[in-house]
């Protein structure tokens, strides 16, 4: 299968999302501090509003079963990432969720129009698609706890059509942590210093000129980019003079997606999707 190489505003379109649905031990998902109890109904009821509103953006909705034996299941951007015509099934890098990329192959397998599949073939290459940020024109990806050196390798041979650039990411969980597109040519920063540091090398290092929105509060720089859409989280999660900021200068249309259950496990907007240009692909 040959695939129609897309970049810029097309590249950033979707007409599919890929999700996968609560298990009851969601509460128990990997977390950086476990200092908040997630209250598992409230979840359930922000999961299917997210999904809801997907929907009403255009996208069509495949929603997989939940694992109970994967918290973390609902992530599904860890276990796939997908431009134009080609998918890679990752191997992510922590050990508990390796598991979860059989379901995902399985329904990018079973898609109408059906992604070409790439493996991770050196068992020591491991990428988590929260790392991986694609802007449309080249691809930045975090090297983190879950991402490392072999995995950019294995990214970089997976899309020979984009430059792949790796930043350091040392104390964050993932580079979308730090950084979200929220336009097709409009990153959005978050405010610590390791975002700073990520936004100055972003700058250096891009091989194409971005607009930046820079915001005080990394959770508010998680934003998910669905067509002329931008899912933000309300100013009760995020603060509203961030939320201002995001108004300000998103060009999209703001839409609130209350998200506060899965950022007590280190989740975000971006993470519980893969979103699909079928459009991309041929065949």
């Amino acid at each position: 299968m040959q695939g129609v190489a897309y970049s810029g505003i097309m590249a950033l379109r979707s007409t599919t999302a890929i999700v996968r649905n609560i298990p009851n031990v969601f509460v128990e998902a990997l977390r950086l501090d476990g200092s908040q109890a997630v209250v598992l109904e409230k979840a359930k009821q922000q999961f299917n509003n997210y999904i809801e509103t997907l929907e009403q953006c255009g996208v069509k909705v495949v929603s997989l079963p939940s694992d109970e034996r994967f918290p973390d299941c609902p992530f599904v951007e860890d276990v796939a990432v997908v431009i134009g015509a080609r998918a890679l099934v990752t191997r992510p890098g922590h050990p508990s969720r390796r598991g979860e990329m059989t379901v995902m192959r399985e329904a990018l397998k079973s898609l109408q129009k059906a992604p070409q599949i790439y493996e991770m073939e050196d068992p020591e290459a491991f990428v988590d698609g929260g790392d991986v940020l694609f802007t449309g024109r080249e691809i930045f990806v975090g090297q983190s706890s879950r991402t490392n050196q072999k995995g950019v390798q294995c990214l970089a041979k997976t899309f020979p059509e984009f430059s792949v650039t790796p930043f350091p990411i040392r104390s964050s969980l993932h580079l979308k942590s730090l950084a979200t597109m929220c336009g097709d040519d409009m990153i959005a920063v978050g405010g610590d210093q390791e975002a700073a540091e990520t936004l100055k090398s972003m700058k250096s290092q891009a091989k194409f000129k971005y607009n930046y929105v820079q915001l005080d509060s990394n959770s508010a720089a998680n934003v998910l980019l669905v067509n002329d859409n931008v899912f933000v989280k309300p100013g009760e999660e995020i603060g509203h003079h961030n939320y201002d900021i995001l108004k300000k200068h998103v060009k999209g249309r703001i839409i609130d997606v209350p998200f506060s259950e899965f950022y007590k496990v280190d989740g975000c907007l971006t993470c519980c999707s893969v979103l699909i240009n079928q459009e991309a692909v041929s065949g």
